[in-house]
């Protein structure tokens, strides 16, 4: 099925064992909406978020490393066709996801603004970044494969250091329950605002996890 730029594959079955949350007033979602707007980043939100994801990660992996966590990921990147040789992810955490991308790419960096959630990276974690996502310390057009996954969107940065041709993959691993989470639809408006250009998107769930491959159009 296909709406303007964007093609939804069909779904498949799938489940998510991990710990649940809610949205219910989250915080994490006004500030996703804030900043995929352009809207205030600033030092002190920036803390905020910092603060809660370094307390949060001694338990991290224990509530979300199971077989199925990655599944929504690896969907995206066989069914939306990513390839390439340099990939980042944004917002790795403790960096689960590695040792399924680790020998995909001839170069895979994870990047995480706090770093508690990189000193419990899980064996087999590709080199570090501790960095904020708004500067990526990154030359232009450099980057084949964004991986965000239930991550902030800096649209600024994913449009100036993915190179021609390149893929943002977005996940969300509980669709719309996910406390940091944005439509697709939205991840479009919000590259399309910054760039001044088209994009286009494949995307599809599973179980109740969604995900996106975006590509300037």
């Amino acid at each position: 099925m296909s709406t303007g730029a964007i093609e939804y594959l069909p779904a498949i079955a799938g489940h998510d064992e991990g710990t649940r949350g809610t949205v219910t007033n989250h915080r994490m979602r006004e500030v996703t909406d804030q900043v995929a707007a352009g809207g205030i980043w600033d030092g002190e939100v920036r803390s905020e978020v910092r603060i809660l994801f370094d307390s949060l990660a001694p338990g991290w992996s224990a509530t979300r490393d199971h077989p199925s966590r990655s599944a929504p990921l690896l969907d995206a990147l066989d069914r939306g066709g990513v390839e390439g040789r340099t990939a980042v992810e944004l917002g790795a955490g403790t960096c689960i996801s590695a040792r399924h991308l680790v020998g995909r790419f001839d170069r895979y960096v994870a990047a995480d603004l706090s770093p508690v959630m990189l000193a419990n990276a899980v064996d087999g974690a590709p080199p570090l970044v501790c960095t904020d996502a708004s500067q990526l310390p990154l030359a232009d057009d450099v980057v084949d494969v964004f991986i965000l996954q239930n991550m902030l969107l800096f649209p600024a940065e994913v449009d100036r250091c993915l190179a021609a041709g390149g893929a943002l993959v977005w996940v969300n691993s509980r669709g719309p329950e996910t406390p940091i989470h944005l439509s697709t639809p939205d991840v479009l408006a919000s590259l399309e605002a910054v760039s001044g250009g088209e994009w286009k998107a494949l995307a599809s769930t599973v179980g109740e996890a969604t995900w996106a491959v975006v590509r300037r159009a």
